[in-house]
């Protein structure tokens, strides 16, 4: 006869207090049926475990080899229960987040330190300067789970939603002749050479309709994907840049950031596959969408 899991659990309560009165109490049930389950494990067992007297018991070897080892098993299967909750409830595992361009200085720190504390048991891994097909492809062939990305998300099997819209922002290098100006507006761009995103990226999009609309024909001198190498463009005189405001978090020497007083706006979104039903992705969703809105609130 094997020892069963509510045995062990009553003998390890009697071997702690040493009196079935106290053991019967802490388990919450009467003691005659404590003292009859102790008994059937130790005719389980085949030798007895406790030296009783009136006032109390106590422990021979055998019953202080099984209390030993017992609370050891009991200790493991409440952390094992503890841990598959856990598990389940989306609060244990490893979560994969990808950011776009500029978030990944913005947003990306912040999210990584405040979601460590707020999922102690969620192992979070980044990945960064990635543009929106990049990610939305990412997101659908399982190596990221929520993409942090710029709208429009070009598939039906990918949802999203919008947390906050950014103004786009000038990067100068630190002797151009716009830091002279009192206010910068888009027209100012029409004889500079600009650096910036490649031509598949929505701030490119976004920029594109705008020079349609202002009738400019801007001179790009290089594309890049990542921020951080657009802003050392920048700081070593190639061009000036358009970036999302969440940019100016990375600010290098030589560079300086301005408003544009027409400048458009873009939007940043959360998004992730639309038949993922994970408990983490949808636990981790609300805090992500709270975090962006107060870095993006705060950046306002």
């Amino acid at each position: 006869m094997a020892i069963e899991t509510r045995q062990l659990r009553y003998f390890v309560a009697v071997a702690e207090e040493r009196h079935f009165g106290r053991a019967a109490e802490r388990l919450m049930m009467a003691q005659p049926p404590l003292s009859q389950q102790i008994r059937q494990l130790e005719r389980a067992l085949g030798t007895e475990l406790l030296t009783r007297t009136t006032r109390k018991v106590e422990l021979n070897p055998a019953g202080q080899l099984l209390y030993e080892r017992g609370r050891r098993i009991i200790e493991d299967l409440q952390s094992l229960e503890v841990d598959v909750r856990r598990v389940g409830e989306g609060l244990e595992g490893v979560l994969r987040l990808g950011f776009t361009g500029a978030a990944t200085y913005g947003i990306m720190p912040r999210v990584v330190r405040e979601g460590s504390r707020a999922f102690p048991g969620l192992a979070l891994t980044v990945s960064g300067e990635l543009l929106t097909p990049g990610l939305v492809g990412e997101l659908l062939e399982h190596r990221i789970d929520i993409a942090v990305l710029r709208p429009p998300v070009a598939s039906d099997l990918v949802s999203h939603i919008v947390v906050a819209r950014e103004r786009i922002m000038v990067a100068l290098p630190s002797n151009s002749r716009l830091l002279d100006l009192a206010e910068i507006s888009m027209d100012d761009f029409n004889d500079q050479d600009l650096v910036g995103y490649p031509e598949n990226s929505t701030v490119h999009q976004t920029l594109a309709a705008c020079w349609l609309e202002h009738n400019i024909r801007p001179h790009y001198r290089h594309r890049v994907s990542e921020t951080s190498t657009l802003l050392s463009l920048v700081a070593a005189g190639v061009g000036v840049a358009l970036v999302p405001e969440s940019a100016t978090s990375l600010n290098l020497g030589g560079t300086v950031f301005r408003e544009i007083k027409d400048a458009p706006m873009v939007e940043l979104a959360i998004a992730w596959r639309s038949d993922d039903d994970s408990r983490a992705v949808a636990r981790f969703l609300p805090f992500l969408e709270g975090v962006i809105r107060e870095v993006r609130g705060e950046a306002r």
